[in-house]
């Protein structure tokens, strides 16, 4: 997988230092082209997030659905996209217009990745079978409606939990617009320290009092989703993402 171009934008009005930041990649071995987000970077842009949160709630979500995302969420997938992620996408379609398209991101990045996601077949750059989604330490996207056109739209869409991930469980609940938000099909959840090997559940459940929400109730473990797959994402992805992980695996 080669690297074809990082794009880095401001996506706060009201604090600084407050970015989104994403790239585009070509794998010509396997015929792949990915898109990828990172999560949330700072106290500013959670400040940020939970601010519109509160005051914005929902958005209607472009054509292909009549359900509702978080706003924040579409605004700054939308920020990313006009500014030049669309335009890599585009030219890396426009080259290997038979590849498949892998869609990923972590945290606040597996949301952005999601309405990506969503952008993009609202738009017919691509259709969803020839997509592949895999998302990890993702909150709830949106409304009943958006969860469910999205388990009936993307064949291949699995979000990947760690253990009591607590970011993993906001929000439940949306004041602003009297409504519980929902995941989409289907969850992975590990209930260990996802080391090669260990077993793992996949939730045949959109949602509900399955899987990773036995843990609901249990004291939220940080450090569970700053690691996933027993690596120190921030400081690996620093590091340049060396090939010996041994490292940044979970204490």
């Amino acid at each position: 997988m080669k690297l074809y171009r990082r794009r880095e934008v401001n996506c706060s009005t009201k604090y600084q230092n407050v970015t989104c930041t994403g790239y585009t990649a070509c794998d010509t071995t396997k015929k792949v082209i990915a898109i990828v987000f990172r999560g949330a970077n700072g106290e500013n842009q959670v400040k940020d997030m939970t601010e519109k949160l509160n005051k914005f709630g929902l958005k209607s979500f472009f054509n292909a659905t009549n359900g509702k995302i978080l706003a924040f969420v579409y605004e700054y997938a939308m920020t990313l996209l006009n500014g030049g992620m669309k335009q890599d996408l585009i030219e890396l379609k426009t080259k290997y217009p038979d590849y498949e398209l892998w869609v990923n991101g972590h945290s606040l990045g597996s949301n952005i990745a999601w309405a990506t996601a969503s952008w993009i077949v609202d738009t017919g750059v691509y259709k969803p079978e020839d997509m592949k989604i895999i998302v990890t330490g993702a909150f709830r996207p949106g409304d009943y409606e958006l969860a469910s056109w999205m388990t009936e739209t993307f064949p291949y869409n699995f979000h990947v939990l760690h253990r009591s991930d607590p970011v993993s469980y906001l929000p439940r609940y949306l004041p602003v617009f009297n409504t519980p938000a929902f995941w989409p099909k289907t969850e992975v959840w590990y209930n260990n320290s996802m080391e090669p090997g260990e077993p793992y559940h996949i939730c045949q459940q959109a949602d509900g009092d399955y899987c990773s929400e036995f843990m609901k109730s249990a004291t939220a473990i940080d450090v569970d989703h700053q690691y996933y797959f027993n690596i120190d994402i921030d400081r690996w992805g620093a590091d340049g993402c060396p090939k010996n992980i041994s490292a940044y695996g979970q204490p």
